[in-house]
C-alpha cells in the first residue's frame, strides 16, 4: 500500500482560493485545484471535503487575511479620513499590482452564485456588513474631528461599500491607477469638509 501523502493544510488552502479567485467557482474544477495544490483527489476530499466545502473554506481565508487586512487600514490611522484614504490607497494598490487584479473574491462569488445558493449569498451579505460597519466607524471619528461635510457621516457608508464593489468588478478591465485612484478620490471628496479659504 502506497504511503499517505503529507501537505500543508493552510498553504494548500491559499492554493485554492487563488485559483478560485482566478477562475470563478464554475470554471475551477476539482481536477483544477488537484493540479494546483499538487495534492490527489483523495487527499482533497479528506482534508476539506468537497469542491463546495473547499471553496467555503477559501471564502472565510479571504476575509480573515486579504479582506482584514485592508479593514485594518481604517482602524490604524490617526484620523477617520487618514483611514479611508489608506484603505483606498491599498485598494487601488492591490488592483493594479496585487492580486486584486482579478477583482474581490467576494464581489466576484457574489456575482456568480448568490441567486443560486443561500449559504453563500448570507456569507456575501455579513461580509459586506462587516465593511459597512468599518465604514461607519471611520465615518464617525471623521464627523467628529470635523473632516466631514455636513450631512455626511456613517449613514454615508452604504455608499462607500457600493464604490467598493464597483472598483472590484472595474478592475478586472484593467483600466489602470489612475482611473481607479480618480474614482476613489473622488468618492472622498464629496464627503470630505471644504478646506477652509485664506484670506
Amino acid at each position: 500500500m502506497g504511503r499517505t501523502r503529507t501537505f500543508d493544510v493552510d498553504e494548500a488552502l491559499g492554493v485554492a482560493l487563488d485559483t478560485f479567485w482566478q477562475r470563478g467557482y464554475d470554471a475551477t474544477s476539482i481536477q483544477a485545484l488537484c493540479q494546483a495544490m499538487d495534492i490527489q483527489p483523495g487527499s482533497v476530499y479528506a482534508a476539506f471535503g468537497n469542491k463546495h466545502a473547499l471553496f467555503v473554506a477559501a471564502l472565510r481565508s479571504y476575509a480573515a487575511t486579504v479582506s482584514a487586512e485592508a479593514v485594518e487600514r481604517l482602524n490604524v490611522a490617526p484620523s477617520g479620513m487618514q483611514g479611508l484614504r489608506d484603505y483606498f490607497a491599498h485598494l487601488v494598490d492591490a488592483m493594479v499590482d496585487g492580486r486584486r487584479r482579478w477583482g474581490c473574491l467576494v464581489t466576484n462569488s457574489l456575482v456568480e452564485l448568490t441567486d443560486r445558493d443561500p449559504a453563500l449569498a448570507a456569507m456575501f451579505e455579513q461580509h459586506l456588513a462587516n465593511l459597512r460597519t468599518s465604514f461607519a466607524g471611520a465615518l464617525t471619528r471623521a464627523r467628529a474631528a470635523g473632516e466631514l461635510r455636513p450631512g455626511a457621516g456613517p449613514e454615508s457608508a452604504p455608499l462607500l461599500v457600493a464604490v467598493v464593489q464597483g472598483l472590484n468588478v472595474l478592475a478586472k478591465t484593467r483600466p489602470g491607477r489612475a482611473t481607479l485612484q480618480s474614482i476613489a478620490d473622488s468618492a472622498l471628496a464629496g464627503l470630505a469638509a471644504e478646506a477652509p479659504t485664506s484670506v
